[in-house]
């Protein structure tokens, strides 16, 4: 009896795994091509996006925000400072009062920040009411879990082209996405969203935007944001990788407009940060060098989501439409680093044995991921003080005055709203030592928020921006306040 019991759970579960075969993956499509047979390059959603409403509200100020990676500790952090950006009022001469939250042009996510940059994108102040609900409060982990454990969620164990991390997506979809497409970001209009994941082939971000998709020939306004989502958090290991196919054959060699030139790739260019960019770029050109692109998490390659967003604006030439149209009407270049890293475990280092599960997955997941943040800083200040430099250098050549303002009359500030700018020393060690993960509890999702609430709505350089002011070179941190926090 014992025998046929063992011999029918096990039929039982091969029929479950059978059945479960008949999942399938939504891979990403071809462009579609113009009547006069070039690829429509210029329906993908990225920058042309930008370009085309850049004008439309008069506004000097140019904001880009980014969003760390860190699980939902860093998702919480982050939707916090969103709220505070709503909070910042911008007064402009003969201008209604708008909040420093509407006139935000991108915002880029990697990992948990994924999270909050893209149901902000999609869903806008209504994301303030639904966020928590649909994905702060909610314990992602159990479906991990059961992503492993379930036997109806085994089909990549059978399924060769179906992945753990495929399964997320849906599960993603389900909670808060409802089967939206980047199509459907783009009628939301800016700011635009871009979602990095890593190529784990090149080691390089990935930027979910229509250049990306444009070199591989794919059409990105049909793909799922929620498989976008989930490359970006795909953690090595427990996730499998999401993948895309190259279609780049039937776009003819044809490149999409806003890609670096195959010329920049020459290793001998002065230019090292745009020949590295386009040496990449002909990779995913070429279909007999790349045939399939696999993602995992964006932590990997760039932790702080600031690499892929500033590497879009150094790719661009100085001479091509979207930065002419953008820098004529920029005078101050305002990026937000919103970081919710974690705080490095000092007790590891009195250990003789570091053999827990949790303690070793919390530190690479973690300390290893964070431990080149100060280096991304340094590089994004350079570069925004680069990007500004060309910007006024374009103006000039334009005209000595525009819009009664010195051509040259260009500024840019990094501002890094942290975890670590917490005033209570108690506070601040306990949020940081929240393991990267996707459930945490609720008492710690409501300080989160908060705090990131708060320190971005008194933030002395955000609210100088905001009102017109250039950001000055010795500015210091908002003065720290104890928050009392409030359920979202």
């Amino acid at each position: 009896m014992p025998g046929r019991v063992t011999n029918s759970l096990a039929a039982l579960l091969l029929l479950a795994l059978g059945a479960c075969g008949s999942v399938q993956v939504p891979m990403n499509q071809p462009l579609a091509m113009t009547a006069a047979g070039p690829p429509d390059y210029a329906a993908n959603y990225g920058l042309m996006n930008l370009m085309r409403d850049s004008d439309e509200d008069g506004d000097d100020l140019l904001v880009f925000v980014a969003f760390s990676g860190g699980g939902k500790r860093s998702a919480a952090f982050a939707h916090g400072v969103l709220r505070g950006l709503r909070g910042i009022p911008v007064r402009r001469d003969g201008q209604p009062e708008r909040r420093l939250l509407d006139l935000v042009d991108y915002i880029s996510g990697v990992s948990g920040g994924s999270f909050p940059a893209m149901h902000y994108g999609l869903y806008r102040d209504r994301s303030f009411e639904t966020f928590p609900a649909e994905f702060l409060n909610v314990d992602i982990n159990a479906y991990i879990y059961g992503a492993w454990l379930l036997p109806w969620n085994w089909d990549w164990i059978v399924n060769p082209f179906f992945g753990t991390n495929d399964r997320m997506a849906q599960v993603y979809d389900t909670l808060m996405f409802r089967r939206a497409t980047y199509g459907d970001l783009a009628r939301r209009g800016r700011p635009l969203i871009s979602v990095n994941a890593t190529d784990i082939a090149n080691g390089v971000s990935f930027p979910f935007l229509g250049t990306n998709f444009g070199l591989l020939c794919s059409d990105l306004n049909r793909f799922p944001v929620s498989r976008a989502v989930a490359a970006s958090n795909g953690f090595p290991v427990l996730f499998s990788p999401i993948t895309l196919e190259n279609h780049a054959s039937l776009c003819g060699g044809q490149r999409p407009p806003l890609a670096p030139p195959s010329a920049w790739a020459d290793p001998r260019s002065e230019e090292a940060r745009r020949a590295q960019l386009a040496r990449i770029a002909n990779r995913y050109a070429d279909p007999d060098r790349t045939r399939w692109v696999h993602l995992m998490d964006g932590g990997i390659a760039d932790n702080l989501a600031l690499r892929g967003m500033l590497n879009t604006f150094i790719a661009l030439d100085d001479g091509d439409g979207v930065f002419r149209n953008i820098a004529r009407r920029t005078r101050r270049i305002l990026v937000i680093s919103v970081d919710g890293q974690a705080a490095p475990d000092p007790t590891l280092g009195q250990q003789r044995l570091v053999n827990g599960l949790s303690n070793i997955f919390g530190a690479v997941s973690g300390t290893q991921i964070d431990s080149y943040n100060f280096e991304t800083l340094l590089l994004a200040e350079t570069q925004v003080k680069g990007l500004a430099e060309r910007m006024a250098a374009f103006r000039c050549r334009e005209a000595p005055v525009i819009d009664g303002r010195p051509c040259g009359d260009v500024q840019g500030a990094l501002v890094h709203v942290a975890l670590s700018g917490i005033d209570d020393p108690v506070e601040r060690a306990r949020l940081q030592s929240i393991p990267t993960g996707l459930s945490i509890p609720a008492e710690d999702v409501v300080a989160l928020v908060a705090y990131g609430e708060r320190l971005a709505a008194e933030n002395p350089v955000l609210r100088g921006m905001a009102e017109g002011l250039a950001p000055s070179p010795s500015a210091v941190p908002a003065p720290r306040r104890r928050v009392v926090a409030t359920r979202p």
